[in-house]
């Protein structure tokens, strides 16, 4: 399963956006979500799924990056995104 639905939810409700804008290709920067800000949610995901970080600095420049990245933990660590809330069917 991927996280983007995941991703996506969280981005709209954390930073005001509407699931318009949360494309897997909508860059971060452009919706108002700055390098720390990036940081403060990866560590959001980290908490909310019980991941842990690889600790190496992943380029995570758009929605889809961060998916990819979650996705890549969920994978090698074993962890089923079922402990989160899935966003309503549309």
């Amino acid at each position: 399963m991927s996280s983007l639905p995941f991703i996506q939810k969280m981005l709209v409700e954390e930073f005001g956006l509407t699931p318009e804008q949360v494309q897997p290709d909508s860059q971060l920067d452009e919706l108002g979500v700055d390098s720390l800000a990036t940081v403060e949610f990866m560590f959001m995901l980290e908490d909310k799924f019980k991941l842990k970080m690889s600790g190496e600095p992943v380029p995570i420049k758009t929605v889809g990056d961060i998916a990819r990245e979650v996705d890549v933990m969920v994978a090698q660590q074993g962890i089923s995104l079922e402990g989160g809330e899935p966003p309503p069917a549309p």
